[in-house]
């Protein structure tokens, strides 16, 4: 058997032309990836408005220049770290409520799961409120900004659905009005959990959280 030393290596443009494709895509992929990641260290460290292409470029490792084939602008680099936030916090909240067929339990374990998501990474939560600031669609432009909302709205209709299921006479506006109440709530405690300027809540925003969920689901269900 050869060893590696002794294995004829190809240059690239001696490679099937496939082959060279396949090689550069990974490449590529691959250096996105190390740039979001690095991206996501920066936007931690001191937020949207403090990062600069630059900054990321050396939490990378690389130079601007190597950016920009990639991303034209940190916002963009923005939308990728949140987008991939906001899926993650889709998946943990679908295993939460996996498997749960009373609605009540479903919504309470749901709306758990975004409060541990979040308040294990606050500094995703602060990227996340960018979502709610009026100027978001002039700085990400419109591509960017409706797919982050639609991202959001499916975050929403999870609570939504299990909303409905719950309440005794649904009426869909109703009940979307219900879910963003839940979420807003939600990140209110959040917000003033880690905001560093309030520490009244202490270790009783889960309590909270659940109180507010516990008459909730009385209210809707025809129980108070």
């Amino acid at each position: 058997m050869l060893s590696i030393a002794n294995r004829v290596i190809k240059p690239r443009d001696q490679m099937p032309s496939a082959v060279t494709e396949n090689y550069q895509n990974a490449l590529d992929t691959y250096r996105r990836q190390l740039i979001v990641e690095a991206a996501r260290r920066v936007f931690e460290q001191v937020g949207l408005e403090g990062a600069s292409i630059r900054a990321i470029a050396q939490a990378a490792g690389c130079t601007t220049g190597a950016i920009y084939p990639h991303f034209r602008a940190k916002e963009e680099i923005y939308a990728v770290v949140l987008s991939e936030s906001l899926a993650a916090i889709g998946r943990a909240v679908n295993d939460a409520m996996g498997g749960m067929p009373a609605p009540a339990k479903a919504i309470r374990r749901g709306t758990l799961a975004i409060y541990k998501y979040y308040d294990a990474r606050p500094s995703e939560l602060t990227l996340a409120l960018h979502l709610f600031n009026g100027a978001r669609p002039k700085k990400l432009g419109r591509g960017l900004d409706e797919t982050l909302k639609q991202q959001l709205e499916g975050l929403l209709a999870l609570l939504a659905e299990q909303v409905r299921r719950m309440t005794s006479k649904p009426f869909l506006p109703m009940v979307r009005i219900e879910a963003t109440a839940l979420f807003t709530y939600l990140v209110g405690l959040l917000v003033l959990r880690h905001s560093g300027r309030i520490d009244v809540l202490g270790n009783r925003a889960p309590v909270l959280l659940a109180h507010y969920t516990k008459n909730m689901i009385a209210r809707l269900s025809g129980r108070r």
